[in-house]
């Protein structure tokens, strides 16, 4: 009986797919969001890098070149500001890729309904 589990365990596929990308989430350029609340042509126009790194949590996201990379740490929606401008709503542990975006910082702040607001420094090369 022992030998049989060990053997079952030992082929299993330890593989989990998880937090697969939803095929509803938003396309490019603002690619991954849950629902979008701006135009993306505009909001890129409006939106400046910060002139130096601001204050906030550090992202595990490598910086895109041209695209702000942001991955929602939080098991719950979040409504997703940039620079004071607020874009949407991202899924938990969802990736969105803003394309457009100059080199330089970001101030990236995730809200939920719960009334907190985690910052986060992000890098756009």
């Amino acid at each position: 009986m022992w030998l049989s589990l060990a053997l079952s365990l030992a082929h299993a596929d330890t593989h989990v797919p998880m937090f697969v990308k939803d095929p509803q989430y938003t396309k490019a350029p603002f690619e991954g969001m849950e629902r979008l609340y701006v135009d993306p042509a505009t909001t890129v126009a409006q939106v400046k890098p910060l002139a130096a790194r601001p204050t906030g949590e550090r992202v595990l996201d490598q910086p895109g070149t041209g695209k702000l990379v942001f991955t929602n740490p939080l098991n719950q929606w979040a409504e997703l500001t940039v620079n004071g401008v607020k874009l949407g709503t991202i899924g938990p542990f969802a990736t969105c890729n803003l394309e457009g975006f100059g080199a330089g910082w970001y101030q990236v702040d995730a809200w939920v309904t719960t009334g907190l607001t985690r910052h986060f420094a992000v890098e756009v090369k």
